[in-house]
């Protein structure tokens, strides 16, 4: 009886400190106004449950996790970027990232643009059969399948002549295609890695902080980076395949090959848990008439977030003439959908072009609910025919174009690993623009009538797609 009134006094004012202190970390750490006064709502009005509800789900742990246990220091020279490469007029746009990562423009030699696997697979296989001193080979799905199989064989057929074989999967992404590709590669005895392993013992389950960067690094002459993992998938010719996708890659050389090859041995010393390290040897130089201008712009849940979606956020406000974004999935932030009216309001020519058909439904149907605000604002948004189109592609004005791993969503700006290069330069924003421009002819127009038209029920579903955006 005495204990059982010892709670019924301590237990009131208990509640109440903890509904106070949670409400606080809220109101003192949150970044999203709204975000801060729902939870402060909660933990007020629900003193038990609310700060049990806020210490599960609106603590950010994913940053703190990431700034804590990516902590490589790889130095590399930089003193060879410049801020404005001779006979280039770049600025404003330019600015944007060099604010950003604090380093001016690496010369870009080449640019090839790759469509699908059909066209970069074959590409990526000759340079890894034709290498001479090392592969180093960075992606979020590595299947197991006929295509995966291929690049086993050619990556086990390098080191046996004695080329250095490096190998970094995603932890998560290699779980796509079983039996997982890890044993292949291991039976060839390459060496390789998993970036944030899932573990049952020890428990390491995290759907968070995967690394969705792809990159092939060979000789440290090429390297392709994009939006194509390795699989039959990216095969867009196999119509017998349902899930099959298209995409665009690139390959590149340059000064932009050391950058890539810079990020890729740093995820490299992560997996395998070494931190200090000497100074990173790069093997190219800038040559002022380059053909092309380009940077890196690393993003990640650790000290690098948000870097890309401020890179977005500042190159589309200094558009002057157009911006054409292409993207398998498209959740803006309200910055961003901010900046896309604003630059339609200056008279920019904004398009959006967005898959009809998505492989993940829940994205789909959350991109719905935003495209209320966007076609509002009479911004053109269309919706390319199957099969599902996975290509990630930023275009502003004449000269500039952003590609990379990054899709546009909380997910890839925020909790994953990512990666983006800044290209400048009118002639592969013009071979771009010929890309984008014959995927739009075949796309037809979204309208704002036919979002508003859609039945209850549609509505309830995209709506509480959308509420779990930040996750999909």
């Amino acid at each position: 009886m005495i204990l059982s009134n010892a709670i019924l006094w301590i237990l009131p004012p208990l509640l109440i400190v903890m509904a106070v202190l949670t409400a606080g970390h809220a109101l003192l750490n949150k970044r999203d106004s709204r975000s801060a006064f729902g939870w402060i709502a909660m933990c007020i009005m629900l003193p038990l449950a609310g700060p049990i509800l806020y210490l599960l789900f609106g603590l950010n742990r994913v940053g703190k996790r990431a700034s804590k246990s990516y902590l490589v220091k790889l130095l590399k020279d930089s003193s060879d970027t410049l801020n404005e490469p001779p006979n280039t007029d770049f600025r404003p746009l330019s600015m944007v990232g060099e604010r950003i990562v604090k380093k001016g423009l690496s010369s870009c030699d080449e640019v090839v643009i790759l469509e699908n696997g059909e066209a970069l697979y074959p590409a990526m296989l000759e340079a890894i059969n034709t290498a001479t001193k090392r592969i180093l080979l960075g992606t979020y799905i590595f299947d197991n399948d006929e295509t995966g199989r291929q690049f086993v064989d050619a990556l086990g057929a390098a080191r046996a002549r004695g080329v250095e074989v490096k190998v970094i999967i995603d932890g998560m992404g290699e779980f796509t295609s079983l039996p997982r590709i890890g044993g292949l590669l291991r039976r060839q005895q390459i060496d390789f890695v998993r970036f944030n392993p899932i573990t049952l013992i020890p428990p390491a389950l995290d759907l968070n902080m995967r690394s969705h960067r792809k990159v092939l690094v060979v000789d440290g002459v090429y390297a392709f980076t994009g939006g194509a993992n390795i699989g039959d998938r990216h095969l867009s010719e196999r119509i017998i395949r349902r899930d099959r996708a298209m995409d665009i890659h690139f390959r590149l050389r340059g000064r932009i090959v050391d950058e890539l090859e810079w990020a890729f041995r740093r995820d490299w010393h992560y997996c395998k848990g070494t931190r200090h390290l000497g100074p990173y040897q790069h093997c190219n130089r800038s040559h002022a008439d380059a053909p092309a201008w380009s940077r890196l712009i690393l993003d990640g849940p650790n000290k690098d977030v948000d870097r890309i979606n401020d890179l977005i956020l500042g190159v589309v406000s200094a558009a002057r003439h157009k911006v054409w974004i292409m993207t398998p999935y498209f959740l803006p932030t309200r910055d961003l959908i901010g900046a896309l009216h604003a630059a339609y309001l200056r008279g920019v020519d904004v398009q959006i072009l967005l898959p009809g058909y998505n492989n993940i439904k829940p994205a789909h149907w959350a991109a719905r609910n935003f495209l209320r605000q966007i076609l509002k604002y009479d911004i053109d948004v269309f919706y390319q025919p199957p099969p599902f189109v996975h290509s990630k592609l930023l275009l502003i004005d004449d000269q500039y174009a952003l590609i990379g791993s990054a899709n546009l969503d909380p997910r890839s700006l925020r909790l994953n690993y990512e990666l983006g290069v800044e290209l400048f330069s009118h002639e592969v924003n013009a071979q771009l623009s010929l890309y984008f421009s014959a995927r739009r002819q075949q796309a037809r127009r979204i309208t704002r009538e036919e979002i508003e038209q859609r039945s209850v029920p549609e509505r309830l579903r995209d709506s509480i797609a959308w509420l779990f955006s930040p996750y999909l």
